[in-house]
């Protein structure tokens, strides 16, 4: 098996495939977690969709046996804070925390008096707020870093720096096991990958590539549906008092579940603004510190056409929104920015499974904002059907066939 992408998915993909059996190995053009698998904010949150508090569950319970290998990342119990900056905002609020509640976890709300008790750095006139204890904070490149060690250690072969340029085939007809592969540029099985370092055979394709699986995908006549969308975070110097919760504002666009939705812009649209104006789009507040101090506050979300940075202005508009929440923080020193590509999908949820229309093409990727925390449960929900032959019950919701097998303009096509 071939993983096309070193993420904290396709690691975590890498490590479920070698565990069960499969020779398996890992291709990362750059270096492992050099998107937004280490450009986050490292947070396993309770889902307000409830039919992922068993996914979350699941997520917790391996997060706490990788803690267990070499590669330290921070693993630690926070407690979450959602907030309502005005009273408008406060049905978002409610929906959020009823959503967590149905999962089974327990909510606290919160008035403006009882929320300033239980967090002083918040700005006195707030709406609203609900607590939940139940999240924990990470290292995200250490946690990608650990999954890519765990791989390793049961038999996957992890390469970097080592880009997939384009896809193996079997022609129409052809036996799974028939041999010389091809470039694919005819219909017929994937059957490998056209890497860098050169053609590698493969009885199937994994594309954990993030923003960039449609690229790859590409190659074998298949237009996935998944965008990117980045976003902005900021770094602080070290704060000189603790700030006790995770900070969430409920209009976070992140807030709303499994994903997010987003388009890509029309030509139309482009003509007349900048990139970004056909998706949902927006910044809002967040913050969570590290065990040193430092604040790591965001967040935003913007239609990415283009993997190098655009759109700087968002860091102006981060730093407003954190000291509408936080005024305390008007005097924090900011030590660095940066910004990731999420990947996403039309409706939210990432597609995970096999290609259709590629036969020996499979798909774990447009997770929007959830990737650390659903990466256990797709690695397992993928390699259970690529290797056993049958889908998982609970993957379902996650079939790339949803998304492939609709009009036109509900595939991403034209």
């Amino acid at each position: 098996m071939v993983v096309v992408g070193g993420g904290v998915v396709g690691c975590a993909c890498a490590l479920e495939l070698a565990e069960r059996g499969a020779r398996t190995l890992l291709l990362e053009r750059a270096g492992l977690a050099a998107g937004a698998s280490g450009r986050n904010q490292g947070l396993l949150l309770p889902s307000p969709d409830p039919r992922i508090a068993p996914l979350f569950r699941e997520s917790l319970a391996r997060h706490e046996w990788l803690a267990g290998g070499p590669v330290p990342f921070g693993l630690r119990p926070v407690a979450q804070l959602l907030l309502a900056g005005e009273p408008a905002t406060l049905p978002l609020l409610r929906a959020h925390a009823d959503g967590i509640a149905q999962g089974g976890f327990q909510v606290d709300t919160l008035g403006p008096g009882e929320l300033v008790r239980a967090e002083p750095s918040l700005a006195p006139d707030l709406a609203g707020g609900a607590r939940c204890e139940h999240a924990r904070a990470l290292d995200p490149a250490a946690v990608t870093l650990a999954w890519a060690q765990a791989a390793r250690r049961a038999g996957a072969e992890v390469r970097t720096h080592d880009a997939v340029r384009g896809l193996l085939h079997h022609p129409p007809g052809a036996p799974a096991a028939a041999r010389p592969a091809t470039p694919a540029t005819s219909p017929g099985r994937v059957a490998g990958v056209v890497a860098e370092s050169g053609p590698v055979a493969a009885d199937a394709v994994v594309v954990a590539a993030g923003p960039w699986a449609r690229s790859v995908a590409l190659a074998a006549g298949v237009d996935l549906p998944v965008g990117g969308a980045r976003g902005w975070l900021l770094q602080t110097a070290p704060l000189p008092r603790r700030v006790g919760h995770a900070l969430e504002e409920a209009t976070w666009p992140g807030s709303e579940g499994v994903g997010t939705r987003m388009r890509p812009p029309t030509v139309a649209e482009l003509a007349r603004g900048p990139a970004g104006d056909g998706g949902r789009q927006g910044d809002a507040f967040t913050l969570q510190q590290g065990p040193a101090g430092h604040a790591t506050v965001g967040a935003s979300l913007h239609v990415s056409l283009r993997e190098d940075p655009e759109l700087a202005e968002t860091v102006h508009g981060l730093a407003r929104r954190a000291l509408r929440f936080v005024p305390g923080l008007a005097d924090a020193g900011v030590v660095a920015s940066w910004s990731g590509v999420r990947p996403v999908t039309p409706d939210g949820w990432p597609m995970v499974g096999p290609v259709p229309g590629a036969d020996g093409l499979w798909v774990a990727a447009g997770h929007g904002p959830e990737g650390v925390m659903l990466a256990p449960p797709t690695a397992r929900m993928l390699a259970a059907h690529l290797l056993r032959g049958e889908p998982e019950p609970d993957a379902a919701p996650f079939d790339p066939a949803r998304l492939l097998g609709g009009p036109p303009d509900q595939r991403g096509g034209v």
